[in-house]
């Protein structure tokens, strides 16, 4: 087809059509759908509202809030059975609509004690806040909007993770959404088949592109003559919802306060390179890009209203089809939004119930090292908890012995090379968590470390090394420890200290500890070992060590660098980074043993003793641990090949 027919001026083509389908007039606004009957019998949900901070969302051009809003649906046993783990449904949705006006469309909570007193199996549901400066995010990844594709996939499910009582595996969670919520449910689902399990698509938007009218000429023109965030903020609909996407599929941040390209010009002439920037975002464009990870998922449903555009949830039925991908495909009686909460009591939980796995695994299993518990006074063990995914606990056997005046701290360990490789320095982290510390590490142990890594693959030749841990997985350990402090029936509850935080890592973890500490007030205390921040101009910046020398200006906390001496390969970095920080008391310890250092000595070898002696210095206030660092006869200053320097003590 000619481009200047495919470009006419009585339509845009590819995907303006996207605006007709993701924001059809009776999604507009808050609406009134049909209730089902209350369920004789029905059990009460408990439904509690947190607040979720996405990292994902941060720093956006239109200063969309990073802290998001998030309603959890609890089913009823959750009380009253605190040992049960549960599947998660995350349901996305629609433009215009947040969290709080989707639960009266949909009639939550009773649709949820409905389903569960028909019979279906009981699990958690969560429907995170996605409303934007323009009433809607898309669910993409854009850097007006913000990363709202990652904050489901990623911030969301990881915050549930730490909170709730899941089972936090993907064959244990379900994603749903409607409308502008079924174009996010079906491109997050594409995508991120390693966190999903099964997949519900309800009435969605913007799966193809059709042909739709412009509109007037003096609508664009007003548009491309917005100057200040007001004149965007008073756009009106439909306008404002081309806004919306504008902002999600073709940002723009040279281009304020849009900072978006719109898909035609000021004459109303459609911009055919803008355009196909939005094609690219078409699940049916994608679709052929994802068909591995569809194939991954346990079933996927589909289902419209005969009374809704049905041409594009058809289009993608019969593609998944033609790929051999099993999908069911309904069409019932009823408009965009009037059968919501029929929908969802006896179609949707209905389906994650039969398709979402409630088996709780066991705990992968962990390479231990024979005999080596620490030398401290808590003989320590390394565990994962199902509740921290991502991450490897390290911790003194005896929790009892917590009970009292003594408490817990917190060590949170960034690993060599950003690693997700927890049990590496296995030594070091069960020395430190045997003086009474609660060690959580990035990554994975044992069946899962190799199940992972070989999922990731060999990176190509030339290609930059994988880094698959950054600070913030640092946080989530960090995020976690303190939600169970004050988990009621938690085996932490009460033993912790908040107050007693501290960040390390090795070599690349080094630099994501040092990322922590400059950002996050709660960590009181810091090491970083055989590591220190690349200059500007550095010849060798490695992905996940990218962290400026200016942050060290930001840091708030007694600080110890321990390095390997002058034949480690941080050192050159690591003794610059003293030389710059004259805010904070600082010391540098060497130990003559490159930048391997001690990690695999028994119990961590001189440097996990030096590390222990900081930590219950600067944690606990001992000063007899603190007279290795300071005084004349210090005992690093005695130790025949150490070397320390100090300031600000």
């Amino acid at each position: 087809m000619p481009k200047s027919t495919l470009w006419s001026r009585k339509g845009l083509g590819v995907v303006l059509s996207a605006l007709a389908a993701l924001l059809s007039v009776p999604a507009i606004a808050q609406v009134k759908t049909d209730q089902p009957p209350v369920v004789e019998g029905a059990k009460p949900v408990v439904m509690e509202r947190a607040t979720v901070h996405s990292p994902s969302v941060e720093g956006n051009l239109e200063g969309n809030s990073a802290d998001r809003n998030v309603i959890v649906v609890l089913p009823p046993s959750y009380r009253a059975d605190p040992t049960r783990r549960y599947p998660v449904v995350y349901a996305l949705h629609g433009y215009w609509i947040g969290a709080e006006q989707w639960i009266q469309e949909i009639h939550m909570p009773q649709v949820a004690e409905g389903a569960f007193a028909k019979g279906v199996p009981e699990m958690i549901v969560v429907l995170p806040d996605s409303k934007t400066l323009h009433w809607g995010s898309v669910y993409s990844s854009s850097v007006t909007t913000g990363d709202f594709e990652n904050f489901i996939a990623r911030d969301v499910v990881s915050y549930i993770d730490g909170h709730y009582r899941t089972i936090p595996r993907r064959e244990a969670r379900g994603l749903v959404g409607h409308s502008m919520g079924g174009y996010g449910a079906t491109r997050i689902g594409m995508k991120h088949a390693d966190v999903f399990g099964a997949l519900y698509v309800m009435s969605p938007g913007g799966l193809e592109a059709r042909p739709i009218a412009l509109p007037e000429p003096a609508q664009i023109a007003a548009l491309q003559k917005l100057t200040t965030t007001e004149e965007v903020a008073a756009v009106e609909f439909p306008a404002r919802g081309l806004l919306a996407m504008s902002s999600a599929w073709s940002p723009n941040p040279n281009k304020a306060p849009l900072y978006a390209d719109l898909p035609f010009d000021a004459e109303g002439k459609p911009d055919e390179a803008v355009l196909k920037r939005w094609s690219a975002n078409s699940p049916l464009a994608m679709l052929d890009q994802y068909v591995p990870n569809l194939r991954r998922y346990a079933a996927i449903g589909l289902e419209i209203g005969d009374k809704d555009r049905t041409a594009d949830i058809e289009a993608l039925h019969k593609r998944l089809l033609e790929y051999g991908i099993a999908n069911d495909l309904e069409i019932y009686e009823g408009d965009h939004t009037n059968r919501l909460g029929f929908r969802f009591q006896d179609h949707v939980l209905p389906f994650f119930g039969k398709h979402l796995s409630a088996e709780v695994p066991p705990p992968p299993t962990t390479a231990e090292t024979p005999g080596d518990k620490g030398s401290g006074p808590h003989p320590a063990v390394m565990e994962v908890d199902p509740s921290l995914s991502r991450h490897v606990i390290y911790r003194p056997a005896d929790l009892a012995a917590f009970d009292g005046d003594k408490k817990l701290g917190i060590y949170v360990w960034g690993n060599g090379a950003c690693s997700d490789d927890a049990a590496s320095v296995r030594n070091h982290l069960l020395e430190i968590a045997s003086h009474g510390y609660l060690v959580i590490a990035s990554g994975f142990v044992g069946e899962e470390l190799a199940r992972v890594q070989a999922a990731r693959g060999t990176p190509e030749p030339g290609a930059p090394p994988a880094m698959p841990t950054t600070t913030q997985d640092l946080v989530d350990g960090l995020d976690w420890a303190l939600v169970q402090n004050a988990l009621a029936g938690g085996k932490y509850r009460g033993r912790i200290d908040p107050e007693m935080t501290a960040a390390s890592g090795f070599s690349c973890g080094g630099v994501q500890a040092l990322g922590i500490a400059t950002a996050d007030p709660r960590v009181k205390a810091l090491i970083v070992q055989n590591s220190g921040l690349f200059p500007a101009g550095a010849t060798l910046r490695l992905p996940g060590m990218d962290l400026p020398k200016e942050a060290l200006a930001k840091l708030s906390t007694p600080v110890l660098y321990i390095q390997g001496g002058p034949t480690d390969i941080a050192w050159v970095n690591g003794y610059d980074d003293f030389t710059r920080i004259n805010h904070v008391p600082i010391a540098l310890v060497g130990l003559p043993v490159g930048h391997g250092g001690t990690y695999f000595d028994p119990h961590g070898g001189a440097a996990a003793m030096i590390a222990t002696d900081w930590l219950e210095w600067q944690l606990r206030g001992d000063e007899d641990a603190g007279r290795s660092f300071v005084g004349e006869n210090c005992r690093v200053c005695v130790t025949p090949g150490w070397t320390i320097e100090r300031k600000g003590f």
